[in-house]
């Protein structure tokens, strides 16, 4: 028995409840879905990846630009090594070019003197030899004769390797330096071309990521715009089950759309990660792979009044001086001097030329082991060490 009789509005009003009821389970659904597949990424997550590809590519590019920015610190070490070794070798060139050659080219001239006293005299030699008293008289003659051009010979020969060992030095210590050069450059290229491969690719990473946020804004916003329809057809519904309960029920339900609508279009954007900034290549270049300049050079020290005079540096000017005279370079500075295929060490130790258009300025030693006494005035080529 019932307490009292059930209205007729009452089973519409249960039935427009069950109805929104629905209506609300489909929606959260819908909404559920999108969330966990990334539509909602504004609440899901803060941040986009870019797509696997790209993320392994850009780890790839980025393990090469480590590579290659090691490699360019091992070739700058190996530079620096090199130009130390340089040095040191260009200190034992200098000390051989004014110590061991001048005694040894004095030695060769006394020994070329002395063959051609002993060629020209060969007629009194063989007078000394035949006038000997006896027989053992006429081998040590012969012996001694013998043991001083023996000597004289040596001497000559002494000089010439001692020229030859100074040019393969030579040789040998251009050749490391322009290597060290071209070994660093091409790492430098090397560094710089993976670090701008690199910063490309971020550039697209960052650019995927805006893509994938911008996709997923919309899908919230489709998402919002469906929820807020289902649920005004839910208010809708609820209207023919009667005054009271469906005007209760319908105001709750616009309610809930409106706030659900506004919610999800006023939701706040994530921002798309900015990409990190590319390594920067350092390597610099100079006017040549070797560091090679050229210019106009002339001597000094012969026939011009200036032999013994004294340079900048108070050293005297001699016939064994290796020194140079140059305008704006510091004192003590080793430069490299190359003319016709020859090659010579010199040292800064004078200032000059004060003639307009010339960069070097030669003492004798330096015009001579050029080939350059003959010449006067004529361009070279140089490099500082």
């Amino acid at each position: 028995m019932y307490d009292h009789a059930p209205s007729p509005s009452e089973p519409r009003a249960e039935l427009a409840a069950a109805r929104r009821a629905a209506h609300l389970a489909v929606t959260a659904g819908l909404t559920a879905a999108l969330v966990v597949a990334g539509g909602l990424g504004p609440w899901a997550r803060a941040a986009y990846a870019a797509s696997a590809d790209t993320e392994a590519e850009l780890a790839a590019l980025t393990e090469q630009v480590r590579d290659a920015a090691a490699t360019h610190s091992e070739a700058t070490a190996n530079a620096a090594e090199l130009d130390r070794q340089i040095a040191e070798q260009a200190e034992e060139i200098l000390r051989i070019e004014q110590e061991v050659i001048p005694e040894q080219r004095d030695r060769a001239s006394r020994a070329a003197a002395n063959l051609y006293k002993m060629r020209e005299s060969s007629s009194n030699i063989v007078s000394m030899l035949l006038s000997a008293s006896s027989l053992s008289d006429f081998i040590t003659q012969t012996k001694y004769l013998t043991s001083i051009q023996d000597d004289n010979v040596q001497a000559l020969e002494e000089y010439e390797s001692a020229c030859a060992e100074l040019e393969a030095r030579l040789a040998e210590l251009s050749a490391a330096r322009d290597q060290a050069g071209v070994e660093t450059q091409r790492a430098a290229d090397a560094l710089a071309q993976a670090s701008s491969a690199q910063q490309a690719l971020e550039e697209r990473a960052a650019s995927e990521d805006a893509a994938e946020a911008a996709a997923a804004r919309v899908a919230a916003d489709e998402a919002a715009a469906l929820q807020a329809q289902m649920e005004q057809e839910a208010a809708a519904a609820d209207g023919g089950a009667g005054q009271t309960g469906g005007s209760d029920q319908g105001s709750a339900g616009s309610g809930d759309a409106g706030s659900s609508g506004g919610s999800a279009s006023e939701a706040p954007s994530a921002p798309s990660a900015p990409a990190d900034d590319a390594p920067s290549s350092d390597g610099g270049s100079s006017a040549d792979e070797g560091g090679w300049l050229s210019g106009v050079a002339s001597h000094y020290g012969t026939g011009d009044g200036l032999m013994g005079a004294l340079t900048a540096s108070g050293e005297p000017v001699t016939e064994t001086s290796m020194g140079i005279a140059m305008l704006n370079v510091p004192l003590g500075t080793m430069v490299e001097i190359r003319y016709n295929g020859r090659s010579v060490i010199a040292r800064v130790n004078d200032r000059g030329p004060y003639a307009h258009g010339r960069v070097i300025d030669m003492q004798p030693a330096v015009a001579r082991a050029l080939g350059f006494l003959s010449v006067g005035v004529d361009t070279v080529e140089y490099r500082f060490l």
